[in-house]
């Protein structure tokens, strides 16, 4: 067996004033009041939005998953007349907005498809809502109870392989226009989306583009740092390592992405070696943050990968 290992539920809710703090498989979620942090917003962004506090604009938000800032979907019940009726407001807990916005720019200047910034005010960054789907809900949805990806219909199949071949095709632009090169160091350098998950891209299947969002841990480094996130989380969605005991329908979403990537990048160079020891290095990030005493071994776990690879 790949690996067996079966993570349950553990909801934790503690109160904070406008925050909930939740636990979900060992990961630290915010949870917010609604009604609190709504008024939060009327009261900080009514000069830059001032249809928050005209009564002809009803307005109402939900919040949407995030590990380490509060993001909520706002919808007004009719559109303003110089805003989009829907939009997203990123509401940081963390220093790192100026980094985000800088970053945003950057990529939109160089046409990589992110998020547009409609305004800012610290701490909120507002954005433009992406039609679509994350990839870690559309690829959860379809692979329940398949064990091979020939299992699906032939439409699904093609789908599915879309979908990576996406997610492929925006990191190999995304790293080639981002190449760092530095005198003191030999290897190429590439700006890192850091921490990548499936949740982080949402594709629009009506125009098959996908769109990359959440920069705020990005950093200059290896350019497989990134690419083991993403074979990290194709590991460990569900259903994943963590749920079954051989995930081949993972590995062969794996080989998708990673075929692509190569195919569309001629800057950078595989390294097998590097890549699985960062894969198991991320995995073993995600099991410690699920509170597992769990270690993956890095030889058997080369050792199985290197095959299905």
């Amino acid at each position: 067996m790949f690996l067996i290992y079966i993570i349950r539920n553990n909801y934790i809710y503690r109160y904070n004033y406008v925050l909930y703090k939740i636990t979900i498989f060992g990961i630290a979620l915010l949870k917010i009041d609604i009604q609190k942090t709504k008024n939060i917003i009327i009261k900080d962004l009514q000069k830059q939005i001032p249809e928050l506090i005209n009564n002809e604009y009803n307005f109402r938000i939900t919040q949407l998953p995030s590990k380490q800032n509060s993001v909520v979907r706002l919808i007004f019940n009719k559109k303003p007349l110089k805003l989009p009726r829907e939009f997203i407001i990123k509401i940081f807990r963390t220093r790192k907005i100026v980094s985000e916005i800088n970053i945003l720019k950057r990529l939109a200047n160089q046409k990589i498809q992110v998020p547009k910034i409609i305004l800012f005010k610290k701490p909120y960054l507002v954005l433009k809502k992406i039609n679509g789907v994350n990839l870690s809900d559309f690829i959860n949805k379809n692979l329940i109870g398949v064990k091979e990806l020939k299992d699906l219909n032939s439409n699904m199949i093609n789908k599915v392989t879309l979908s990576i071949e996406k997610l492929a095709e925006w990191f190999a632009f995304f790293h080639e226009k981002n190449i760092v090169r530095k005198k003191e160091v030999p290897e190429i350098l590439v700006l890192n989306k850091g921490n990548n998950r499936l949740r982080d891209f949402i594709i629009d299947f009506s125009k098959n583009i996908l769109y990359g969002t959440d920069f705020e841990e990005s950093y200059e480094g290896n350019h497989l740092d990134d690419l083991a996130w993403i074979c990290c989380s194709l590991l460990d969605t569900n259903p994943g390592i963590f749920e079954i005991g051989d995930p081949k329908q993972k590995i062969e979403l794996i080989n998708i992405f990673l075929k692509k990537y190569y195919q569309k990048t001629s800057s950078l160079q595989f390294d097998f070696n590097y890549l699985a020891e960062k894969i198991i290095e991320d995995l073993n990030i995600v099991i410690k943050r699920r509170g597992k005493s769990y270690k993956l071994s890095k030889s058997k776990f080369i050792e199985k990968i290197s095959k299905a690879f």
